[in-house]
């Protein structure tokens, strides 16, 4: 089973954590996009925080629709064998909006699918 074929959403917090993120998803063939958890408590904490550190253009919209547009985008942006959402203090990833938490599920699941469909490439959220 290669990277990414265990599901959009990797567990690493207890099989390594950062390590074993390095060792799956070795850069520069990965573009590993890190994000802090902690601090991503809604939709706009997250937008902020996605837009950082997948370097989304300046145009970014900051809602759903663009979120998946730039997703989708990646392979054209930032070349990469595959891509990887790493995010800290994973408990603490939008705890306070159920709705959120749920939706970005929907795009990133949507995301994932164009990505293997079109370019082959994975796409995984790893949490640590």
């Amino acid at each position: 089973m290669g990277p990414g074929k265990e599901g959009l959403f990797l567990d690493l917090g207890r099989s390594g954590g950062a390590e074993e993120l390095l060792k799956r998803f070795p850069p520069p063939r990965f573009f590993v996009a890190r994000v802090d958890g902690g601090k991503i408590a809604g939709k706009a904490e997250l937008m902020e925080a996605l837009a950082s550190a997948f370097r989304f253009p300046a145009y970014f919209g900051r809602n759903w629709d663009a979120l998946l547009d730039c997703l989708r985008s990646l392979p054209d942006e930032v070349p990469a064998e595959g891509y990887v959402l790493a995010v800290e203090n994973s408990a603490l990833f939008l705890s306070a909006s159920a709705g959120d938490k749920n939706d970005f599920s929907e795009v990133a699941e949507d995301a994932r699918a164009f990505l293997e469909e079109k370019y082959k490439v994975p796409f995984v959220i790893a949490l640590l």
